[in-house]
């Protein structure tokens, strides 16, 4: 909550235990798990990520989970490092 705060980011706590799962119907406990999962995953295959080089992971991540194969092209690799 403290990093969330520092940096401006919205933070929403969701607890699953008490029935909660949806926040204001767009942030979604499921969607959570479901990005998680999918970054882990594909995390695996580097066996760890020096910490100065998880943002560039992150971002590329982003990309392969935003697009699908066939919208894998350069400009939008562009694109979106510029958004």
């Amino acid at each position: 909550m403290a990093f969330a705060k520092a940096e401006k980011i919205q933070f929403e706590i969701i607890v699953a235990s008490k029935g909660e799962h949806v926040v204001e119907g767009v942030i979604h406990v499921q969607n959570v798990n479901a990005y998680t999962r999918r970054l882990k995953q594909w995390m695996a295959r580097f066996n760890g990520v020096a910490t100065k080089y998880l943002p560039s992971y992150l971002g590329w991540h982003r990309i392969l989970d935003l697009y699908d194969e066939d919208s894998l092209k350069p400009n939008n690799f562009l694109i979106s490092a510029l958004c």
